[in-house]
């Protein structure tokens, strides 16, 4: 018993670490008294509230959504969804599901109008001539009856209000249906003419189907039910949904049975509870010892919990701090803007000052769309989306690139950028994500330039064929000890009185610590109060399994495409504001411009108009969305050259539009020189 209690204290613990867990369980949408959609379109139920009081014992969060049966199936086989509640439990080993415990065990059982008739019994339908029976039509209720007669005849429903109607009828012998389920409706349409007959047949367990790849959720439940079946609550669920519908028919003959073994077990259990009286009493100093063992036991679990009580609320208050910091970095930037913009508006400036207003709302405008970024990346790795695109990667180019793309940046500050070269003894192709690289990169040198008001930033790498290692030095403000490793969470930044004088999210390095692990390398910082820091990171070289010719460079086509003019070119964009960009930006390459507001204008237009060169489509239009205009445009046009644009920010949803049929992706905020290399490199196609 100490050892199960154990058990169970030790994974409310685990649960309690990792209470920022999600979970999607599914229920089918009309199975009453067990799970259904209620008047105000709300879920209840039996199984519901079996859910509610495991989410609540635990303290983490279960979404519970509903569909029906065949659809939450397929979700669950397609992973969408973690496991399905009110499945019965087949009769073989399942090697793609595991199963809890039973929940609640189902049975079948028959029903009579008592108009018609006085009981009913599987020897009534067994002697009648030809039995007309209600039923769902379903291969193994069918088999069953038919076992009982042969000479059966059906009348097939599909729900239970369409069955109970049936039983009106004076030449219907009886229905055959679930037993909870039947007396539930029974209830609700106020038929106390139906009754049930004493037989309950094709009794099935019942409980929760779980993919195998949420053991933890397994693991969880079961604990859950064994608790809520130990504390009673489990009791009150039933008592609340079940109880009032399990009941019996008047067939006297057939109670006899079950009150004769009521008596055995009885006499059986008076037995056995005077020999265990005997055992008991000679046992009551050893529990005791062990009750006091298990109070000491409950005392430093309580303890513990308090102290990881106290880690969440800090962790409220470092989130409230991050939220803070964000509505800054977003509000700042954004008054910039909406600030020249006015000015712009309502005064005469001269040339110079016009220029400067435009540069600094540029300014703020990167620096609004790079803190939604890191927001966005943040989000996108907490959610587990963001994955690696292993390539073949030059790393001393991008090292040169970005040397060249923050050099001014340093001279404008009089801070002097340089690099250091210490070893490149690579004669194989180095394999990474070039992305994630480069942001680790871009993070480090971006954060020891605005940290460092004078000296110097140093790059210094190394490059082999099994590691990368580079670190980026500078002499700035430098980091406390006891707080170097607060750097890299999403919610804490060193000093937020000292990062609230430059600008930043404070995501980058948390961002950065988050790449390298998924590159399976590793990233440290030393660092001094007042004389700065280094930043060092590892990756190695994720060689492909099998290749081909390892030493083989990818080459690379500089060459500027050109645009020819005169294109007729198809814009779908609902927003006026993106249009009107949209149209500035196409206005020196095309001579005709066609806006469709909607998925069906777009689809239209490129029907009236096959000599389109080129359409710009928003993956996101009223009516009918662009990807599913993409896809009937494909259907008579195989040619147009399609570009979507849309501003969803992750990486798979590319490929969603390449499915779709579209040549070309691009995402928002437009970059002109980037779209416009975009329909020149299809054009030349």
């Amino acid at each position: 018993m100490i050892r199960k209690a154990l058990h169970i204290l030790l994974f409310l613990f685990v649960l309690c670490l990792n209470s920022r867990a999600q979970y999607q369980v599914m229920v089918s949408t009309n199975y009453p008294p067990y799970n259904f959609v209620n008047e105000k379109s709300e879920l209840e139920g039996f199984n519901i509230d079996i859910l509610k009081a495991i989410q609540k014992l635990y303290d983490i969060e279960i979404k519970v959504t509903a569909a029906d049966w065949k659809t939450a199936n397929t979700l669950l086989e397609k992973g969408e969804i973690q496991a399905i509640a009110g499945a019965h439990y087949p009769g073989n080993s399942d090697s793609q599901y595991n199963y809890t415990r039973s929940v609640i065990r189902t049975s079948h059982c028959f029903l009579y109008n008592r108009h018609f008739r006085k009981r009913i019994s599987s020897d009534i339908i067994r002697t009648e001539k030809n039995p007309l029976i209600v039923l769902w039509e379903n291969d193994i209720l069918i088999r069953y009856l038919h076992s009982i007669n042969p000479n059966c005849k059906f009348v097939f429903v599909d729900n239970y209000e369409d069955l109970l109607n049936e039983l009106e009828r004076s030449d219907v012998t009886c229905a055959f249906s679930q037993k909870i389920s039947s007396m539930y409706f029974t209830a609700k349409m106020n038929r106390p003419n139906i009754r049930t007959g004493n037989e309950e047949v094709l009794e099935r367990n019942m409980g929760f189907k779980i993919s195998k790849d949420a053991p933890e959720l397994a693991q969880m439940l079961n604990n859950g039910l064994e608790v809520i079946m130990s504390n009673g609550e489990y009791q009150k669920i039933y008592d609340k949904w079940i109880e009032d519908y399990n009941t019996i028919g008047s067939n006297w003959s057939h109670l006899v049975k079950y009150f004769i073994l009521a008596g055995i077990l009885v006499t059986s259990a008076i037995l056995i509870l005077l020999f265990f009286n005997y055992l008991l009493q000679t046992s009551v100093k050893n529990k005791t010892r062990n009750l006091r063992l298990q109070l000491e036991l409950n005392s430093a679990i309580t303890k513990e919990l308090e102290k990881q009580k106290k880690k969440a609320e800090e962790s409220d208050k470092m989130k409230s701090a991050f939220l803070t910091n964000m509505s800054h970095e977003i509000r700042t930037p954004m008054n910039g803007i909406m600030g020249f913009t006015e000015l712009l508006q309502s005064h005469k400036y001269s040339a110079d000052e016009h220029e400067h207003f435009i540069s600094i709302i540029q300014q703020s405008g990167e620096r609004m769309l790079n803190t939604i970024n890191n927001i966005i990346e943040v989000s996108k790795i907490e959610s587990g989306l963001e994955s690696i695109h292993i390539s073949a990667t030059n790393i001393e180019k991008i090292i040169g690139e970005l040397f060249h793309f923050f050099d001014l940046e340093a001279k404008r500050k009089g801070v002097h950028l340089f690099i250091e070269k210490k070893e490149v003894t690579l004669d194989e192709t180095f394999y990474s994500d070039k992305y994630k690289l480069n942001s680790i990169l871009t993070n480090l040198i971006k954060n020891a330039l605005k940290f460092t008001p004078l000296g110097h930033v140093k790059i210094g790498y190394t490059v082999t064929n099994e590691i990368f290692s580079f670190y980026v030095s500078d002499t700035g403000i430098g980091i406390e000890e006891e707080k170097q490793k607060a750097i890299f969470n999403h919610f804490v930044q060193a000093d937020s009185t000292i990062s609230s004088r430059f600008e930043g999210s404070g995501l980058g390095l948390s961002i950065s610590r988050e790449y390298a692990k998924m590159l399976d390398g590793k990233i440290r910082v030393e660092s001094e109060p007042g004389k700065g820091s280094t930043f060092y990171v590892t990756i190695p070289n994720h060689l492909p399994a099998a290749s081909p010719n390892p030493k083989t460079k990818v080459q690379e086509n500089n060459k500027k495409p050109l645009i020819p003019a005169g294109l007729k070119i198809i814009v779908a964009e609902d927003d006026k504001t993106s249009f009107f960009l949209l149209r500035y930006i196409l206005k020196g390459i095309s001579a005709n411009i066609l806006h469709a507001t909607t998925g069906f204008e777009a689809i239209e237009l490129a029907k009236n108009n096959p000599d389109t060169a080129v359409i710009l489509m928003d993956s996101r239009m009223p009516g009918l969305d662009g990807i599913e205009a993409v896809k009937q445009i494909r259907e008579f046009n195989r040619n147009v050259y399609i570009i979507a644009q849309t501003a969803y920010a992750h990486n798979d949803y590319k490929s969603v539009t390449l499915e779709a049929g579209c040549n070309e992706f691009i995402e928002k905020p437009v970059s002109k020189n980037k779209l416009l290399h975009l329909i020149a490199k299809g054009i030349q196609k």
